[in-house]
């Protein structure tokens, strides 16, 4: 597994790089957001450990570029933030999790397992696209297309999304979409991570169809459902 290491504290950075090569992983390290960037736009990456505190370019700005430029690679972000304000935030960026500062390394080690293990669910190529009225989401591709026109999703928007056209008109409460998506029924606990994500999602679509028919909604007191109303 190939793991860039962004972290400007350089003995935090070498004993993080001492770490995972113990384990087998092969680490590359960046002291910036800028060469970071580079790093990440010049090679192929399994995980990014992302530090949020970064000189020239902040990690969550380094996770939103990636995103933005349609890189899906896992990214677990190091933050020495505690509130929970933060913690959204860079979960809105498109990081996948985070580890508040100061961390044990079997926590990080952990985590990293985690995210290897969610990013390596097997897609054979076979995998039939789903579809839902006018919407088509291709599981292999990770792409969305709405009306034949691709719609550019975060990560979590379309994990999300493909929870949802998987199994449409069923209820998931949050704990369920916590376990489904983030991979931790605890991962959103005590944060709005989870509206934001379905509000972010709900726009994108609206944006992209304001005549579709189908909706995410909330089931008060059980959690989200996705309808469709195209007969109503």
């Amino acid at each position: 597994m190939r793991v860039l290491v962004i972290e400007d504290e350089v003995r935090l950075s070498g004993l993080i790089r001492q770490a995972l090569e113990e384990e087998g992983y092969t680490v590359t390290t960046c002291l910036d957001g800028e060469s970071a960037e580079m790093a990440a736009s010049s090679a192929t990456f399994d995980l990014f450990l992302v530090d949020w505190r970064l000189p020239k370019r902040s990690g969550v700005e380094f996770i939103a570029g990636r995103r933005s430029a349609g890189d899906q690679t896992p990214a677990l972000l190091l933050t020495a933030f505690g509130d929970v304000s933060h913690r959204v935030e860079g979960l809105d960026a498109g990081a996948d999790d985070y580890l508040p500062k100061p961390f044990a390394f079997e926590e990080l080690l952990a985590r990293l397992r985690a995210l290897t293990r969610r990013a390596a669910a097997p897609r054979t190529g076979d995998v039939p696209l789903l579809r839902v009225g006018p919407l088509e989401l291709d599981p292999d591709r990770r792409l969305v297309r709405l009306d034949g026109a691709e719609v550019p999703l975060r990560r979590k928007e379309f994990d999300l999304l493909e929870l949802f056209l998987r199994h449409p008109d069923r209820t998931f409460s949050r704990t369920d979409i916590a376990r489904a998506v983030w991979g931790d029924e605890h991962a959103v606990a005590g944060s709005n991570a989870l509206d934001v994500t379905i509000s972010h999602l709900r726009s994108k679509l609206t944006e992209a169809d304001p005549r579709l028919p189908l909706q995410i909604e909330a089931v008060r007191g059980t959690g989200y459902r996705l309808r469709d109303h195209t007969a109503d």
